[in-house]
């Protein structure tokens, strides 16, 4: 293995040769690399840190005269040009290039800008413009300036263009005094900009392993790389992109029923496990191999998971990621589907009663390697021997609901499938199902008013419904006014004395019932899940 060739003295350039040699295709940018994940403060800092003259790092680069990487195609708004043969990758600085490739270079509008997204993983509605605002003597985006503040707010492009910097200057409007100052204050810009250096590593060698794992090495400071990237990194070659494999069996197999949003987390410990790691498991080597030698296994998992997808949409109601109560639910049943292709529609009933009774005895909060996997054989002699049975971490217990409904919980999110089961059941269609399904977390709204509600009332579980968001102001109107037919009464958990305490403003009161009705429904509808575990519902429900 040859090693790399560390020049103990980089070079220097200037950050507008930089920024054109990479807009040129003479550096490029592997697809081993991550996409833009910097926020905007960190994007704004990094213009801050140029104006002072402070310097941003180096930028390493990885020379080679005989390997062609796959790249990306484009930077930003940017299409970055192809380059004829092998040459220089960018190693360390893609954050920081692509911030500033964004904001200080024009979009060409003559050029084919035509791609998926801004880094083949960002939507290309994103505006990378950053202006600098001499009101405020900063940096800002361009959709934090008014209208009014254009004609005086610089343009970060126009650092780099003579004839634009001399016709912005042209057009500053104000008092002699005002414009002299953003004049000056600008060429002190041009210059902060155009004098600025940046020194360049380049590493020499034809070993894309070597290069890989120093790509790993440099990335373990500035922003925390995520799990999915590092192991992309690490098991990236010619012939293999987790990224891109991710993102096709996505699309094959998923994409026709509303679950190809899911996380690549979820996707990557679903295959850390069918590989047969733990899935916290974090040797991004030894995984990134595994990768390498079978790489039909990411097909191979979303096909499994695809199947659980499927069973939790028809048994369970559960229409998209963002309504699973646990990420890691969806890991185990993605196993289980992915060993076994045909599972009974008993087994399958069986399963639904694992789902519910791990959803609201929060099963899997703070759950560990060691009890995930006692979990995951629990669930398989269930599935393949009729056993079932759930390892006890602690005594089973259905909690009440919390004091505030934060969407993020466990709890809000069963309740809001609930919620829609309620209305499913009353208007004998899957209207309920439909609601969350198209409008998400939106369609679940307060409608006792804020001001006359205490705060721990306004944003209680007895203060959510689940409405239609187009029809709401109507709705509410008519709630308020104990305006509502039974139908409509019995389908959001209402009952008359509910609207009687509506009508006399008893809101307090109001609360309390519908609480108290919703832990009735929840103890009904867990009791028959828990008898496949022996489990008696009224002995582990907390009391008031």
């Amino acid at each position: 293995m040859s090693k790399p060739n560390y020049h103990s003295d980089p070079h220097i350039s200037y950050l507008s040769q930089l920024l054109e040699e990479v807009k040129k295709g003479m550096i490029q940018v592997p697809r081993f690399q991550r996409p833009l994940v910097w926020t905007w403060e960190q994007r704004l800092e990094l213009f801050r840190s140029i104006r002072d003259g402070i310097p941003m790092g180096a930028i390493m680069v990885w020379r080679t005269d005989d390997l062609r990487l796959e790249c990306y195609e484009n930077l930003g708004p940017h299409r970055l040009a192809s380059p004829s043969s092998a040459g220089q990758y960018l190693l360390d600085g893609v954050q920081r290039l692509s911030t500033l490739l964004g904001a200080l270079s024009v979009v060409d509008d003559n050029t084919d800008n035509e791609f998926d997204d801004g880094f083949d993983d960002l939507p290309p509605s994103e505006d990378f413009r950053v202006f600098f605002d001499f009101s405020k003597d900063d940096f800002v985006k361009a959709d934090e300036l008014e209208n009014t503040q254009l004609r005086n707010a610089l343009p970060m492009h126009l650092v780099f263009d003579s004839v634009g910097m001399l016709r912005f200057q042209r057009n500053v409007s104000g008092s002699d005094d005002e414009v002299n100052n953003i004049i000056h204050r600008s060429e002190d810009l041009i210059k902060a900009f155009r004098e600025y250096k940046v020194p360049v590593i380049p590493i020499v060698t034809n070993d894309i392993e070597m290069a890989t794992r120093t790509f790993q090495r440099i990335n373990s400071q500035g922003k925390p790389m995520s799990e999915a990237h590092m192991i992309h990194a690490l098991s990236w070659n010619s012939g293999f992109n987790l990224n891109a494999r991710i993102k096709e069996a996505k699309i094959e197999h998923l994409s026709d029923i509303t679950w190809s949003n899911i996380d690549d987390d979820i996707i990557l410990k679903a295959c850390k496990l069918a590989m047969g790691f733990g899935i916290y498991t974090k040797n991004a080597d030894e995984i990134g191999n595994s990768f390498k030698t079978n790489p039909s296994i990411v097909h191979d998992v979303v096909g499994g998971l695809r199947l659980a997808a499927e069973f939790l949409k028809e048994h369970c109601k559960i229409p998209s990621p963002t309504w699973l109560p646990y990420s890691l639910q969806l890991v185990i049943l993605t196993e289980i589907f992915r060993e076994r292709v045909n599972i009974s529609d008993v087994s399958k009933t069986k399963l639904t009663s694992w789902f519910w009774t791990t959803t609201y005895g929060e099963y899997f909060a703070g759950m560990s390697g060691d009890r995930f996997q006692r979990t995951l054989d629990d669930l398989t002699n269930g599935i393949d021997h009729d056993q079932w049975h759930l390892t006890e971490f602690k005594p089973y217990e259905i909690r009440r609901q919390p004091a505030s409904y934060d969407f993020r919980s466990v709890r809000a999110k069963a309740h809001g499938l609930r919620l829609a089961e309620r209305v499913n059941q009353t208007t004998k269609t899957p209207r309920g199902t439909e609601l969350i399904t198209e409008y998400g977390r939106d369609c679940i709204a307060q409608l006792l008013p804020r001001i006359d509600s205490p705060k721990k009332m306004y944003s209680s579980y007895a203060n959510r419904f689940l409405i239609n968001p187009t029809k709401l102001s109507t709705f509410k109107e008519r709630f308020l006014t104990g305006d509502l037919e039974a139908r409509h009464q019995d389908a959001f958990f209402l009952t008359p004395e509910m609207m009687n305490d509506l009508v006399f403003g008893l809101h307090q009161s109001f609360v309390s019932r519908r609480s108290e009705m919703f832990r009735i429904d929840e103890i009904d509808f867990c009791r028959p899940h828990l008898e496949l575990f022996h489990i008696n519902v009224d002995k582990v429900s907390s009391p008031q």
